[in-house]
């Protein structure tokens, strides 16, 4: 959200941390919201808490890599869709397996269903295996390694 980018812009750019109120004065809001957006940016790995000597106030500072504070967020929600994928298709296999067929047709439509349940958990071992694939770094040496001439992104194929 906007007060989330204000903060981390304010904290980029300043060449030392900043405290909650200090913060918060600069962006004129309250120092709740402050300290509610500053959470998230640090749940996020956007800010970290930096200890001051001499004051007991909560001091930030950026994580100044801003690709590693995208990177970050984009596992994580990537990891987070597989794993609510994961947990449907469980969920409707166990319903599935609840179900007792009362004639012949239900019995297909049955079978039916859990073939497309096979294949969308098949699909989502796949994107799992890519995904953790990507994150030891792989996946993005070799889309990367186009950029120097030596290969071309076009030449992965990924089965």
């Amino acid at each position: 959200n906007n007060i989330m980018a204000q903060l981390y812009v304010i904290l980029n750019l300043n060449n030392k941390p900043l405290s909650l109120n200090e913060m918060a004065e600069q962006l004129k809001i309250s120092k709740a919201s402050a300290s509610i957006n500053i959470r998230t940016l640090e749940r996020y790995g956007a800010v970290r808490r930096i200890w001051v000597k001499g004051s007991r106030k909560d001091y930030y500072e950026a994580e100044m890599d801003i690709s590693k504070v995208i990177t970050d967020r984009i596992k994580s929600i990537v990891q987070s869709r597989l794993s609510e994928v994961e947990n449907m298709i469980n969920s409707s296999y166990q319903v599935l397996n609840s179900i007792s067929p009362s004639d012949l047709e239900e019995e297909a439509a049955i079978k039916v269903f859990r073939q497309k349940l096979d294949r969308l958990k098949d699909l989502r071992g796949k994107a799992q295996s890519l995904f953790s694939l990507y994150n030891t770094g792989l996946l993005s040496n070799l889309f990367n390694s186009g950029t120097n001439g030596s290969s071309k992104t076009g030449d992965l194929v990924l089965k």
